[in-house]
């Protein structure tokens, strides 16, 4: 393991797990500081990004981070770029998250084949935003590293771009698959700070709502996303929606 990896390992393993509205971590300098300046500094061109979904999420914008982009992009980027995501997948951090996050431990017990990494370079321009959802039938554990420009204009709303964590108002609802639901239904609980080097890593289960509230100022967010993605139905479930 790299001393980049060793470190980012580090500050997950040792970030205490907050319960409200459902556990998750909020880990600071997540990366190690050199390795994040370098990861803002060759942050994809412009024209790199396509739009995610076109129907659903036309202000969310995306540079899939895989072996094809990396050797279309050679040099130091693609070096920079691989740094980053064997910090946030790799064996030894599968297992730590197994081990501060039961439902991670059940659900890798249930299949054979090891998680494969989903990892995207994201861009959200203004007017996006997200209704509450779970993610718990694709996703074994999420991780979203927020990377602001160095260069963005000040903005207030800044620190409160950050992923939103939400409860249900009807405490017995339970969230299934990829479905997203009425914001009206939910109460917005925290949000994760929008702030340099700054890790939300979680463990979806039928109660990890979250979502991304709408922001009508001029703004321009900047994360990684990487899912750890497997089949997470127990059992029993499979072959149901």
């Amino acid at each position: 393991m790299t001393a980049d990896s060793l470190h980012a390992l580090s500050r997950l393993s040792d970030t205490e797990i907050d319960r409200e509205p459902f556990p998750h971590l909020v880990v600071p300098d997540f990366l190690p500081t050199d390795l994040y300046a370098r990861a803002c500094a060759h942050w994809p061109d412009p024209a790199a990004f396509g739009v995610l979904q076109p129907d659903e999420l036309p202000s969310r914008y995306q540079v899939p981070l895989t072996e094809g982009w990396l050797a279309r992009c050679g040099g130091e980027q693609a070096a920079v770029w691989r740094a980053v995501r064997d910090c946030l997948f790799n064996p030894d951090i599968v297992a730590l998250m197994a081990d501060r996050f039961p439902q991670v431990r059940d659900k890798l017990g249930w299949v054979d084949a090891p998680p494969v990494l989903n990892m995207r370079i994201i861009e959200d321009h203004t007017g996006h935003a997200m209704l509450p959802h779970t993610d718990i039938e694709v996703t074994l554990f999420s991780m979203l590293l927020y990377m602001p420009a160095d260069d963005a204009p000040p903005n207030p709303l800044a620190p409160h771009l950050g992923t939103a964590l939400y409860r249900s108002r009807n405490p017995d609802f339970r969230g299934r698959g990829m479905d997203r639901y009425p914001r009206t239904d939910f109460e917005l609980v925290a949000q994760a700070p929008y702030r340099p080097n700054h890790l939300l890593a979680y463990a979806p289960s039928d109660r990890s709502f979250h979502g991304v509230e709408p922001v009508a100022a001029p703004c321009e967010r900047r994360l990684l996303i990487a899912f750890a993605v497997m089949e997470t139905r127990h059992p029993s479930r499979r072959g149901t929606i």
